[in-house]
């Protein structure tokens, strides 16, 4: 996995917002993931801080929010902070989902566990940031951005 601060590459900042919690990912134009975290609606404001100040080579190219529960919310909280990064919406319907298998690909079951169906097992943390890695791998599917074809 790669970081911002150590990394050339073009970038987006996705989002996931929950009412309560809010998956975020660095995800790259390569559709690989940097940092990626599960802060409380409360801490976003440092989340936002985090990756979107400082010096433009190290910025994102655009803040990527899924277009669900606590969106205008967190829309609302990045605009008080005055950055000058354009926000888009992204379609977030079945991400939820789709993080369980994300999930498990990177994280494959091990031991014993590896016998089970993954239908059945329970990931062992909430998956808010893969959802948001999927937020933002669908952003730039859908505007081309992406150097990878997509699938």
């Amino acid at each position: 996995m790669l970081t911002p601060e150590i990394c050339d590459e073009k970038w987006i900042l996705a989002i996931d917002p929950g009412s309560d919690k809010v998956g975020y990912a660095v995800v790259y134009y390569n559709l690989e993931h940097g940092e990626m975290g599960i802060a409380w609606l409360t801490e976003m404001q440092r989340v936002f801080r985090r990756f979107c100040s400082g010096d433009l080579p190290n910025r994102p190219q655009a803040v990527v929010i899924g277009n669900g529960t606590a969106a205008a919310v967190l829309c609302r909280l990045y605009n008080d902070l005055g950055f000058d990064l354009p926000v888009y919406f992204a379609e977030e319907k079945n991400t939820t989902y789709k993080a369980r298998a994300r999930y498990f690909q990177e994280n494959p079951p091990t031991g014993l566990w590896h016998f089970v169906p993954l239908g059945l097992q329970v990931p062992p943390c909430p998956l808010d940031d893969y959802a948001a890695w999927l937020i933002g791998e669908k952003y730039l599917f859908e505007h081309k951005l992406s150097t990878i074809p997509s699938p």
